[in-house]
């Protein structure tokens, strides 16, 4: 299998949960409270890592008891983290409100400002033994920037997941081999106003929008493929999204085609939610074959819509 880098974000993340929403100078008792690693890149790391690939993590912590929990969590789930910066700030922190399995999330980015150029410069070498690059916009976009086209050069695979939703210029996403915003974020991403067949139809096995529950579609240069999600009752949303991202880059590592890795990452996706915490809820490679072969998937048949 094929070595995953992730270049991006990691917060521990704060959960309360609540049965609405408080308005502007309202106060709520909510009815539990957790906290667990997050931040868009490590929530990728641990879901690829679960799977079974080999992945390293470059990013940033803060020289705090965050930073220490962040490094002994990543290790617990088999992540390299040999080449993490530690920067006298704080780690950073999201604090996420679930609501009916709904979620609204703030972040403050503390050490992950720091995963900057400076820091890519000194360990570029050690980042170019890797074959798959997964970026997020959680961490400057200038260290995407200066790094995708280097990896373009020396034929890497790249993907970016692009959220939070920030435009990507052209230029950057010729050198971008997936792309996998979902269906609000491609309009902002891509600045475009056009409907999501239209724009799908300009980047052939690049551009694939994940479209929650109703799943995932993409253009192969010929037709469009329509991947259903997978029916389940979610309890908490949070993470579904990294975890999609996770699972397809594994697939990739493993040699899969570009259905296969969709499919897989929605098997994935599904199985996340059943869960509270954006980790928590991540599967492992056993879960997802036993859970589909038993509940879900019972004729071992895996049936796609194109339009």
């Amino acid at each position: 299998m094929k070595k995953i880098a992730v270049i991006g974000s990691i917060n521990i993340d704060f959960f309360v949960e609540v049965d609405s929403s408080p308005k502007p100078g309202e106060t709520k008792l909510g009815n539990s409270f957790f906290r667990g690693l997050g931040g868009k890149g490590a929530n990728q790391a641990v879901a690829a890592s679960r799977l079974g690939a080999e992945v390293s993590f470059f990013g940033s912590v803060g020289n705090d008891e965050n930073g220490k929990y962040v490094i002994d969590t990543l290790r617990q789930e088999k992540v390299n983290t040999m080449f993490l910066n530690t920067t006298d700030t704080n780690t950073g922190v999201a604090f996420i409100e679930i609501t009916h399995a709904e979620n609204r999330i703030v972040v403050v980015s503390g050490a992950n400002n720091y995963t900057n150029v400076s820091y890519i410069k000194n360990i570029l070498r050690e980042m170019l033994e890797h074959d798959i690059f997964v970026f997020q916009l959680e961490v400057p976009m200038e260290t995407l920037e200066y790094l995708i086209p280097i990896l373009h050069k020396e034929g890497k695979v790249i993907v970016v997941n692009p959220a939070p939703a920030l435009y990507i210029r052209k230029e950057l996403i010729d050198k971008i081999n997936y792309l996998t915003p979902n269906e609000h974020e491609y309009r902002v991403v891509l600045k475009t106003a056009a409907e999501m067949d239209k724009v799908l139809s300009e980047f052939p096995n690049k551009l694939m929008i994940t479209c929650g529950k109703k799943g995932v579609k993409f253009f192969d240069g010929k037709k469009i493929f329509h991947v259903p999600a997978y029916a389940v009752e979610a309890v908490d949303t949070t993470g579904a999204g990294d975890t999609f991202c996770g699972a397809f880059v594994t697939a990739l590592a493993d040699g899969k085609t570009l259905i296969e890795c969709v499919s897989f990452g929605n098997k994935a996706a599904a199985l996340s939610v059943l869960k509270k915490g954006a980790q928590k809820g991540m599967p492992y490679q056993e879960e997802i074959e036993h859970f589909y072969e038993k509940e879900l998937s019972p004729d071992g048949e895996w049936h796609i819509q194109t339009n």
